[in-house]
């Protein structure tokens, strides 16, 4: 989201001189003074409170003009523009009206429910600090509860979430030491962006520990050398280019779009340098400047330490500042006048209320920049790790078993930072736990783009009674115990069902609406089902989205409450680790199916630190893994079903294995904790007439797909099955360019064959080399490199796409650890003669090693000609997916099916939570 907030700062500094203000406050009905209120300069430390007779004097080096605040509990705040124009003293009174819309403080807590609870988180990462701010944690609004939240929906416009204050928000900023009030004027989050203003009063915290005056003084000091307060201020003043900006002026990408993240490439390219000096300014004749600013302005904070996150090469935060109108108007101290002027984003973008500073702070001349800390990207350990944790949330297609049936698993995985999803687990572990916490059941299975999809087939002769059924990630091993997904897990005797007492459910106010439309039709065997889901938001406007979607026969499917709706699972999303949770990592992340091993050599002449050649079959996937000081080696990303023959070996320079090795169990993690349990009773089935959910023969579902006629796509048009590449190279790029330059636009390293950031830090091998769709298995970077440089011509060439993203490790297996280059020749151009490879297994240990576990899909392909029998589960299918707010789909339903009972559990693309459930009657 581009964060762009309006905190509007009307302080427009002319030639500065000590000015008073003063006046009266008064009730506006009666005309009576009002005691106590309280008077603010907006925006600075200057404020006073009333007297007995309503009467309020301040004084200060004030600007020419400046914004005077009124205000007293239960009345609406008033704010007057004070121009002083020369003079040295001006009297201004306010007359206040009683705030008829005034709640209570228990009335407003009423208002607090999950939906306002989401929104208040919401309201706190725009307005106070962003989530990976070490600033949140110190930054407090001491009451939220006068914090009121509606959706606004805008005709032909932008809908947006806005938030209102019954009273001024008070704010304890323990970061820089300043107790805040805020008078909160408009506050709304669109789809793309943010903005919020208000007047602010700040008042300086007092402390008599010496340690925390001084970490508040260099707190603020240090925001102030990053602001832009203070870029403005270099620009007026022309300090020298290099004490603390370099500024850059941004042009347009080259026409086929493509700009690296190379800063070295990039320069005097699509990033121009500038001079302060050369940015014109002019001054308005009123203490005021305006800075002219064409185009977009990259500046680089050169002072400050940043996480690399644009360039592969520039460890300092970037900012980039454009101006819609061309120009921008500021004071002599550099405040900008009006915030609307500016677009921010990047670094100066980040900040919020626990970065701003009074209007009237002055930095000391004393302080040295060069020593302040890089408080931006300090964060604590705790919060470190919590940015890295995730959690499994599952669902299953009926409530309760019975022994024989097939139990399928849908689910979804959430992430404390949805930005490094991309990063984390591949492979989720689940496990079907006893009472007395034994394990009689395990599978593994993989996680696409976030989601699961598997299943449990349970044994004919399994002990009906209460199970647990467990979900965990090797990575989330590395966290608290609270990170496993935890869920009840009834199997019942045949003839029974399980009932308990019905609780009312939840209702969310700005959930999803999915309504349901649907038709039968009849047939010899079956009846058909044509139905329609409508997926709409609070304003009824079409959503797109990913969800689980089950459909059971309501007669023969009871309800339970099991504690695992979606709703319930986000709440851990709000659960941070204790400031003193430390961890080691010790468990890595799995892209695939991992090998966890130890290298002995032969002698100690050899060393521990080998490499670590791993095969699956005759090279149907393979990788080398290097192993530590201490012999251990950790290799993921290999993708199978079932059981394969994995051949591990360290290979010397003459490629001869040597030495030996020996594979460790993952093992599993501990419980810890009680095991979830649900309170019911067995309650005998009045009717011999119920059926079991067995993976043999079922009824048809099929999605509806909107005929189209197009011609067919040919093998290398759909990428070989490997889905969209993370860069590519065409016919136009390949006739005119090298292969040095063509590597660039690839963000190829030909001297390290790695891919910018990918892999950083890691030792792999060369990229897999797939050519006309053939894999070229088992190429060494130099033979690589040389197959790059010497063996192709780009000109006879259709395309070369890359990938090089961490999804790559979960499609392309091992082999594809360190990248794919997937290069497609023109038609008839004949390369080097294809070598053919094979597996030389002589010397290797051979393990056989269990993979992803094979699930019967729901059946989705009986006989028509064959009567359908009942079931319980009619439909399901854990990868549903919304386009354009519709989702349709065709069933082939049993005869003697009278009520549905539709369960939809996901998220809309914008986050939104998609909870529902729909009964429907024939």
């Amino acid at each position: 989201m581009r964060a762009l907030y309006f905190i509007f700062l009307f302080f427009a500094f002319g030639d500065i001189t000590a000015q008073t203000v003063s006046g009266l406050v008064l009730e506006k009905d009666s005309g009576l003074p009002l005691p106590f209120a309280n008077v603010f300069v907006n925006n600075t430390t200057q404020g006073i409170a009333t007297d007995a007779e309503g009467k309020f004097s301040i004084s200060g080096d004030f600007p020419s003009q400046i914004e005077l605040v009124a205000s007293f509990v239960g009345y609406v705040t008033e704010v007057k523009m004070i121009s002083f124009e020369g003079k040295s003293e001006v009297k201004v009174t306010f007359e206040l009206s009683f705030n008829e819309s005034n709640l209570t403080e228990i009335e407003l807590k009423a208002k607090r429910d999950k939906s306002w609870e989401r929104n208040l988180k919401t309201f706190e990462e725009v307005f106070l600090a962003l989530p990976d701010d070490p600033y949140k944690s110190q930054i407090e609004i001491l009451n939220p509860w006068v914090i009121d939240f509606e959706k606004v929906k805008v005709k032909n416009g932008k809908n947006y979430l806005k938030a209102s204050a019954q009273e001024p928000i008070h704010i304890l900023n323990d970061a820089l030491g300043y107790d805040i009030t805020y008078y909160l004027e408009d506050f709304r989050v669109l789809r793309d962006g943010s903005r919020f203003y208000g007047q602010v009063f700040y008042e300086a915290m007092e402390s008599n520990s010496l340690a925390t005056s001084s970490r508040w003084k260099e707190a603020r000091q240090a925001n102030y050398y990053g602001s832009l307060k203070h870029l403005n201020q270099s620009i007026l003043l022309n300090t020298p280019d290099s004490s603390d900006f370099a500024l850059f002026k941004t042009k347009p990408a080259p026409i086929d779009g493509f700009r690296s993240n190379d800063f070295l490439q990039e320069l005097n390219k699509t990033i121009i340098p500038i001079r302060k000096d050369s940015i014109l300014r002019r001054p308005l004749g009123d203490g005021t400047f305006r800075i002219f600013l064409q185009g977009k302005l990259e500046v680089h904070h050169l002072k400050k330490e940043w996480t690399n996150d644009y360039y592969t090469t520039i460890y300092h935060p970037i900012s980039w500042v454009q101006a819609p109108e061309g120009f921008y108007d500021v004071d002599r101290n550099g405040v900008l006048l009006n915030p609307t002027q500016l677009v921010l984003s990047g670094y100066l973008g980040r900040r919020r209320v626990a970065r701003a500073l009074p209007l009237d702070f002055v930095p000391t001349t004393d302080f040295e920049i060069e020593e302040l800390i890089a408080d931006e990207v300090i964060m604590s350990r705790s919060s470190q790790l919590n940015r890295l944790r995730e959690k499994v949330w599952l669902t299953l297609s009926k409530p309760y078993f019975y022994p024989g049936e097939t139990a399928w698993i849908g689910g979804q995985m959430l992430y404390q930072d949805a930005f490094l999803a991309d990063s984390l687990s591949r492979v989720v572990h689940v496990d079907l736990i006893t009472e007395d916490s034994g394990i009689i059941q395990s599978a593994t299975f993989p996680i696409q783009q976030g989601k699961i999809s598997g299943a449990l087939v349970l044994p004919k002769e399994m002990k009906p009674g209460d199970y647990v059924i467990r979900a965990y990630t090797h990575w989330n091993r590395n966290f608290l115990m609270d990170d496993q997904f935890l869920a009840p897990f009834v199997v019942m005797e045949e003839g029974y069902i399980p009932e308990m007492e019905k609780e009312a459910l939840e209702v969310f106010s700005d959930a999803i609406v999915v309504k349901a439309d649907y038709t039968l039709s009849d047939s010899l065997n079956y009846r058909v089902m044509d139905l329609q889901l409508d997926f709409l938001d609070e304003f009824e406007n079409p959503i797109d989205g990913k969800f689980v979607l089950s459909i059971t026969d309501a007669d023969q499917v009871v309800e339970m409450n099991q504690g695992i709706r979606l709703e319930h699972a986000i709440e851990w999303l709000d659960e941070g680790l204790p400031e003193t949770f430390q961890s080691s990592l010790s468990h890595p992340v799995e892209y695939g199916i991992s090998l966890k091993g130890k290298f002995t050599p032969e002698n100690k002449r050899q060393g521990l630190i080998q490499p670590i050649t791993i095969v699956r079959g005759d090279l149907e996937d393979y990788g080398q893994v290097m192993t530590d000081s201490s012999g251990y080696f950790w290799a993921t990303g290999l993708s199978f079903q079932d059981t394969a023959q994995i051949a591990v070996a360290a290979m010397n320079e003459k490629l001869r294995p040597f030495g030996s090795v020996e594979l460790e169990s993952l093992g599993k993690p501990e419980l810890g904790v009680a095991l979830p349990k649900l309170t019911y009773r067995k309650v005998a089935i009045s009717s011999k007439d119920y059926f079991l959910d067995t993976s043999g023969d079922y009824i048809l579902l099929e999605e509806f797909v909107k005929e189209e006629t197009r011609e067919r796509e040919t093998m290398a048009e759909r990428n070989y099955g490997y889905g969209e590449p993370t860069q590519e190279v065409g016919p136009k790029e390949l006739e005119k360019l090298t292969m040095g330059e063509i590597a660039g636009l690839l963000r190829l390293n030909l001297s390290t064959l790695k891919f910018g950031n990918y892999n950083f830090g890691e030792n792999v091998g060369a990229p897999l080399l797939i050519l006309d769709g053939s894999p070229r298995p088992f190429m060494e970077k130099g033979e690589l490199l040389d197959f790059l440089t010497n063996s192709i011509e780009p000109s006879q060439l259709l395309s070369i796409k890359v990938y090089s993203d961490n999804i790559s490790k979960a499609v392309f297996g091992m082999a594809g650890y360190a990248g794919v280059i997937m290069i497609e020749t023109k038609k008839g151009f004949r390369i080097k003669p294809e070598i053919e490879t094979k597996f030389n297994s002589e010397g290797f240990q051979f393990f056989t090693v269990p993979g992803f576990t094979a699930f019967p899909e729901f059946p989705k392909a009986p006989s028509s000609d064959r009567y359908l029998t009942k079931k319980p589960t009619i439909y399901w299918d854990p990868l549903a997916e919304i386009t354009d707010g519709v989702f349709k789909v065709k069933i082939k339903v049993p005869y003697g099916i009278d009520r549905f009972r539709i369960k939809v559990e996901g998220w809309s693309l914008d986050g939104e939570l998609i909870d529902q459930v729909i009964q429907i009657e024939k």
